[in-house]
């Protein structure tokens, strides 16, 4: 691992620049690590500041419905777990300088054992891991996940989800580092048509936390017009992942580069 971590080095770069961050999901296994590896060039040539690797999960219920079928299909595909990791290993020895995160669920670090999972990510120099049902695990369970990351030089990214909660402002507050991700307003039927001008009051009270994190937008968020909805509530990025994933799902790889580029632009 950098002594610096990639992801503050490339927040601090495009921040720098009067740009916002654009994280992107790659459904990590979908259809196949093959695929995937590949589609790790199409994101960084399109433009993506973050790569986010998502691996699958048996019950991704924090996430849409595309990728949770991206997921269960990358599981029938191969479902070893520390494999998905293996083959990122292989995408950082191609890509020595970007900053890489991995999403999942708590279900696939206990299939592989959380020690055998934090060591995998470590042996594939991952900067940081988003433990995607977080706030709905046992406090005992995500500490002893925060003492291992720890240990392997691996930020823990923090997530706020919708309805608000503020009682993690504290932690995010004292310990998030690198980035952390909020999770967009919904209307009465859980959907995220544009992205609420409400959404600024929630970045300005993580704001207000003192968090040395970047303020990550997710959900809804689907294009250039959504893509300028979310700058505009204050935050310094976003993330993508359902769009990126349905276009995927279609092997509409072309069309995925133009998603990639109309988003970055907006964010600019």
């Amino acid at each position: 691992m950098q002594s610096k971590n990639r992801i503050d080095e490339r927040i601090q770069a495009v921040l720098k620049r009067g740009e916002k961050v654009l994280v992107g999901l790659i459904p990590f296994g979908d259809p196949n690590l093959e695929v995937s590896t590949r589609l790790v060039d199409v994101y960084l040539e399109s433009g993506v500041d973050i790569v986010e690797f998502a691996l699958p999960s048996d019950n991704p219920f924090v996430d849409s419905q595309q990728i949770s079928d991206s997921g269960a299909r990358a599981l029938r595909g191969e479902p070893n777990i520390l494999k998905h990791l293996e083959q990122i290993k292989k995408i950082r020895q191609k890509y020595p300088q970007e900053p890489f995160e991995v999403m999942a669920y708590s279900d696939a670090l206990q299939k592989a054992s959380m020690e055998n999972f934090v060591a995998g990510m470590a042996e594939a120099d991952i900067d940081a891991h988003l433990l995607a049902d977080s706030v709905y695990r046992e406090k005992s369970e995500v500490e002893e996940l925060e003492m291992l990351l720890r240990a392997a030089d691996i930020y823990r990214i923090r997530f706020m989800p919708h309805p608000f909660q503020d009682d993690l402002l504290e932690d995010i507050g004292r310990d998030g580092k690198g980035f952390m991700i909020l999770q967009s307003i919904a209307d009465e039927d859980g959907n995220r048509a544009r992205v609420a001008p409400e959404n600024k009051n929630l970045v300005k009270r993580v704001r207000e936390s003192g968090t040395r994190a970047a303020i990550i937008l997710a959900y809804g968020i689907r294009d250039g017009a959504r893509s300028k909805e979310a700058v505009a509530t204050g935050a310094d990025g976003i993330i993508v992942g359902t769009s990126f994933v349905e276009l995927i799902g279609n092997e509409d790889y072309n069309g995925l580069s133009k998603r990639i580029r109309e988003i970055k632009t907006a964010l600019k």
